[in-house]
């Protein structure tokens, strides 16, 4: 069981609950913290078989992606905000309940709209999880310690979206995306168990102190006017939204363009993401925080347009897996950083900070999804990513241009 003792206040860090079982603690907040690559990794391969059940487009299909990212958002507007008034704990069981109701009522498809319409409802309850996986850590840490802690959650998350393409690519042939469903069902059930035995991080005395509308728009117009704050946030978002480009198009290019399996699938994009968990590791041996974002953005620049290139020239597919790897490595370095120092800001409203970084990053990789799948698709791919680099390249030259946090420093 998880446990901490009473908060105490310094003048320059977050409060200091600190966690009887800290392995305990990163553990359970990692797993939260993977619903994303949960909701739409484990299903990646079985999509172009999704779009020949349903009988549709690779757009279409890829609409399932969309609306578990929109959902993800929107969840995170509304548990983020009502977790600062009711507590972590209880908001966590109500939206892990809504995700295995969504799942489980998903199996029930005959069409792709019905299905969609449940990712929508699916991505809400998920949006919980990963808007607490980031509030929780900031009620207990600051500084150096939030950016330690997130650094070991984002390499371990790192291994979701390797294990979830490969997991997905073993059962797809067997037991095909409802079979996969219904793991998540299973997830969902042992999550919610398990979230009944941890304690409470944000105590009565630092919640808001009534859920009025008007509090809540304070709070809100307070982090969305704050500079620093969203240049973090639209990184991350940015780089969500270039890391779905590559994973919605990617099903697609690899099983229908390059006529690799499901399986085959499974294992390349798993491999692959190995490179994002290793970025996220990375990160936090910066000597600045800031410096691990910069140089993740620059890189996450440099190789999409190569990999862009590569796509719109229809170069052989090893040219590909050689510019895919270190684009995700970047990507890695940006996700872990600026996840960080955006939380350090917030950390006074975290919850309404954690569900304005989810809503910006669900929405923007809700955009980018069915793009990719507009007409050639490699073509629209390539296009949407440069477009999205080019975005995050401005960011990161504002972001360059500010003067480092003082807890964000390595000693």
């Amino acid at each position: 069981m998880l446990s901490a003792t009473d908060p105490q206040h310094t003048s320059n860090s977050s409060n200091s609950l600190q966690p009887r079982h800290y392995l305990l603690f990163v553990v359970f907040i990692a797993i939260i913290g993977a619903f994303s690559s949960l909701v739409n990794d484990m299903y990646l391969p079985t999509i172009p078989a999704m779009r020949r059940e349903f009988h549709t487009t690779p757009s279409m299909t890829q609409m399932g992606l969309s609306l578990a990212m929109l959902g993800m958002g929107l969840g995170s507007i509304v548990w983020g905000s009502l977790s600062d008034h009711f507590g972590r704990k209880r908001i966590l069981i109500i939206s892990l309940a809504i995700f295995v109701v969504a799942t489980g009522v998903s199996l029930l498809s005959s069409t792709i709209e019905f299905f969609i319409s449940m990712r929508l409802l699916q991505g809400i309850g998920a949006g919980g999880a990963m808007v607490l996986s980031t509030t929780i850590p900031a009620d207990v840490y600051g500084g150096r310690q939030l950016g330690k802690l997130m650094g070991i959650v984002g390499a371990i998350n790192g291994l979701a979206p390797a294990a979830g393409p490969l997991l997905g690519g073993f059962m797809a042939d067997s037991i095909g995306w409802r079979g996969i469903f219904v793991v998540l069902i299973a997830i969902g059930l042992i999550m919610s168990w398990w979230t009944t035995r941890i304690n409470e991080t944000l105590p009565p005395s630092r919640r808001l102190a009534a859920p009025k509308i008007k509090a809540y728009l304070i709070a809100y117009k307070m982090m969305l006017l704050n500079g620093r704050f969203m240049i973090y946030v639209l990184i991350k978002a940015l780089g969500i939204a270039m890391l779905y480009a590559y994973i919605s198009s990617g099903p697609f290019i690899l099983q229908d363009h390059y006529h690799f399996s499901a399986l085959e699938f499974g294992l390349i994009f798993g491999t692959n993401a190995l490179a994002c968990t290793l970025g996220a590791a990375v990160a936090p041996r910066f000597h600045i925080e800031k410096q691990a974002m910069v140089t993740g953005v620059l890189g996450m620049f440099l190789f999409s347009l190569a990999l862009a290139a590569q796509m719109w020239f229809d170069w052989p597919f090893f040219l590909y897996e050689l510019i895919a790897l270190p684009m995700l490595f970047f990507l890695g370095l940006i996700f872990s950083s600026s996840n960080t120092l955006a939380m350090d800001v917030g950390r006074s409203e975290a919850g309404t900070s954690s569900a304005i970084l989810g809503v910006v990053k669900y929405i923007l990789a809700a955009i980018v999804s069915p793009l990719c799948g507009i007409g050639n698709m490699l073509h629209s791919t390539a296009l949407t990513m440069v477009a999205t680099a080019l975005i995050a390249l401005f960011f990161a030259i504002l972001a360059y241009r500010l003067a480092p946090l003082a807890d964000m420093v390595r000693k």
